[in-house]
């Protein structure tokens, strides 16, 4: 018997990435505990500003290209994307906070998670796999 579980996938994806989205301040707050880092609000409306941004330029890659989630080069593109567009806007101040464009890569990339949850236009499954055409006989 084999249980196919890819419907139930496709309905908990968005809430999965919703929830860690969700998380984030969260995580910023116990990591600054962590390493002792005090931030002021001002620095932390800047940073998650500046990461909203970057990932809605991520989404709009996604959305002109036409693309799922799903496909790995089209999403690492778009997260790119929305993370060059960060690193642009607020460079001196991810420099002042130590933050590495890795970081600023999970960001992007968790805040995408959270736009592509909230719109149900926007696939996170694989995307179908296109079917090959009839041969066509040859005239003679």
């Amino acid at each position: 018997m084999q249980i196919d579980l890819a419907p139930a996938v496709t309905a908990l994806a968005p809430l999965a990435l919703a929830a860690f989205t969700a998380a984030i301040p969260y995580g910023l707050v116990l990591a600054r505990r962590a390493i002792g880092l005090r931030l002021t609000a001002h620095q932390v409306a800047v940073v998650t500003g500046a990461a909203d941004a970057g990932a809605k330029a991520a989404y709009g890659f996604l959305v002109a290209n036409g693309a799922s989630y799903a496909d790995v080069p089209v999403r690492n593109a778009a997260i790119a994307v929305g993370a060059n567009h960060m690193l642009a806007s607020v460079a001196p101040a991810l420099r002042a906070l130590n933050l590495t464009p890795e970081h600023v890569s999970a960001m992007v990339s968790a805040r995408l998670g959270g736009l592509l949850a909230a719109d149900p236009t926007v696939g996170v499954t694989a995307p179908a796999a296109v079917k090959p055409a009839a041969p066509v006989a040859a005239a003679a």
